[in-house]
């Protein structure tokens, strides 16, 4: 039983299909649309492979798996290669276990060790022969979703693509250029993404920080508390800044709530169609009967 040929585009837009001559092409005889992959941080990929997810971000609230990390807390005094070290001591024992790899960002190295990874092996390459493009995050981030260097690399990855056999395209998330930076409250127990903050303690506390947070841009989600007792979740476009991943403001996020049509991912399906939009949810199931026809 062969397994499902899936090449992930991270950060592929719809609206990018005009620079990739392949993947346009692909649209005129499979069935393609937009996708909906939810609200937060990697759930929609999640949702996609195994069917449900109750991740909302990278990380979340653990005292115990990252402690051995308080103790080079002092790395912080050696910038970008005391940052280096940790990233390489954060990893070590994901690469022994076959998790995926994760660079730790501009997170405060003395609350590091508080936290833990939400990502851990990467579902496609579980179940399915998978192939993946991440230029298009990295450049989108920092040179926004219009740049000519993002089409530059919309090009390449779409010849690439134009090489390889597959039974379903898809991305991720799509990208929407930051159209205002604010900052929020940063206390000693918080995690600040790029487009939420969130924040542990009790009632009193909790109820200080909600007043000082801008409600006009941004409103409060419901979560497993793992992720945030209380949880400020930014408009789409609003970044904040500082946060806990870069040290300067990106020109470009994703996350939010995935409903806007900058942050829709991309799917096409080998199979005679038209478009059709969907969510996570519905790909499971539509990827379920495919394989079941298909006899992998």
């Amino acid at each position: 039983m062969r397994k499902l040929k899936v090449i992930m585009t991270d950060a592929f837009k719809p609206s990018y299909l005009q620079y990739a001559p392949y993947l346009q092409s692909l649209t005129k005889k499979f069935q393609w649309g937009e996708l909906d992959m939810g609200l937060g941080h990697w759930r929609g990929v999640d949702i996609l492979f195994t069917g449900s997810s109750n991740k909302i971000a990278i990380f979340y609230k653990n005292k115990n798996s990252l402690f051995y990390l308080k103790y080079f807390t002092w790395l912080k005094y050696f910038g970008k290669i005391g940052r280096l070290i940790v990233d390489i001591l954060f990893n070590i024992p994901r690469l022994i276990k076959g998790y995926e790899l994760i660079r730790t960002g501009n997170i405060p190295l003395d609350r590091l060790y508080t936290f833990d990874a939400s990502v851990k092996k990467h579902p496609g390459k579980k179940v399915s022969r998978f192939y993946y493009f991440g230029e298009l995050d990295g450049v989108g981030h920092k040179y926004g979703t219009k740049n000519e260097k993002i089409i530059k690399a919309i090009k390449k990855i779409d010849k690439k693509i134009s090489k390889i056999d597959f039974d379903l395209i898809f991305s991720d998330h799509g990208m929407i250029d930051i159209e205002k930076t604010i900052s929020v409250p940063i206390t000693k127990n918080c995690f600040i993404d790029s487009d939420m903050a969130r924040y542990w303690g009790n009632k009193d506390e909790l109820e200080k920080i909600r007043e000082k947070l801008p409600l006009e841009h941004g409103r409060f989600i419901e979560w497993n508390n793992k992720y945030g007792d209380l949880i400020f979740l930014a408009n789409p476009g609003v970044l904040f800044s500082p946060n806990f991943w870069n040290e300067k403001p990106v020109k470009a996020m994703h996350g939010y709530n995935g409903k806007h049509k900058d942050l829709k991912a991309l799917y096409i399906l080998k199979k005679y169609g038209g478009k059709k939009d969907l969510t996570s949810e519905e790909l499971h199931e539509l990827l379920n009967s495919y394989k079941k026809q298909k006899s992998f």
